[in-house]
């Protein structure tokens, strides 16, 4: 079936490569004034803190090719460096686990250690305020202004970050598979958009390029999260999500992101 023939196309696992280049000079983490501010408002607007730990559940359709299947989502995070998705349809379950760094993939029971370039980017992004908290807690991160831009009705400040891993030598060869670029809504500050390259390998290895639209945003215990979730791959939408429940602070424990 389709659908269950494009998961190898998205989540297939290429080796580490052993011509990854890695910089001799230590980068220069650029922090824009204006950027940090813009962050810095944004992440105020969904509740200044990221949450202890967080679950959300919901519905999901994804659509692949002339092939339409419905199944459910649960999303995890905790403090602001471990992520679980997972999203359940008849014909297939996978969970994408970030930790500290480092991920792997869970396909039907299969799980599967993910290569350094392609952790870079595994971190969820689908609860923003999180991920854009760790961004700027992260002194390795640079944060670019890149413009206002206009989206239909509405203007949006755009801003890129990239973990440069200025702190971490052995890692800065992965720095170019750690850019996220983030449009937020420029009156309420909200994100209404994160994208990213999605690389298994340097070289030749594909590039997908990853999109999360977010709407409809909904404030609990003073967290804004948003409740309808659009994703795109190679600028063709993939998945529709619906947030129907979330819980703050319920006492996640490292087990809910182990990796074996």
């Amino acid at each position: 079936m389709k659908l269950l023939a494009i998961l190898p196309a998205l989540f297939f696992v290429f080796p580490n490569p052993s011509g990854a280049q890695q910089s001799s000079a230590a980068p220069v983490v650029q922090r824009d004034p204006q950027a940090v501010a813009l962050l810095q408002s944004s992440i105020h607007a969904m509740g200044g803190t990221a949450p202890t730990d967080s679950t959300a559940t919901g519905t999901v359709t994804i659509v692949a090719g002339s092939e339409t299947s419905n199944g459910t989502i649960r999303i995890l995070t905790r403090g602001t460096n471990e992520t679980s998705e997972q999203i359940s349809v008849p014909e297939w379950t996978t969970t994408v686990i970030f930790s500290s760094g480092l991920a792997a993939q869970s396909v039907n029971s299969t799980t599967t250690t993910l290569s350094a370039q392609r952790a870079a980017t595994c971190q969820s992004v689908l609860l923003p305020l999180p991920f854009l908290a760790a961004a700027l807690a992260n002194s390795d991160e640079s944060i670019h202004y890149i413009g206002l831009e206009n989206s239909g009705q509405q203007s949006l400040q755009h801003i890129r970050i990239q973990n440069t891993f200025a702190s971490q030598t052995v890692l800065q060869q992965f720095a170019d598979f750690a850019v996220f670029d983030v449009w937020l809504d420029a009156t309420t500050s909200l994100p209404q958009r994160i994208s990213y390259v999605r690389r298994d390998g340097g070289g030749a290895a594909p590039r997908i390029p990853v999109a999360a639209s977010f709407t409809r945003y909904q404030t609990i215990s003073g967290v804004a999260y948003p409740s309808g979730i659009q994703i795109s791959f190679n600028g063709t939408p993939w998945a529709t999500i619906t947030i129907s429940n979330v819980t703050f602070n319920t006492g996640l424990t490292d087990s809910s992101f182990a990796l074996q």
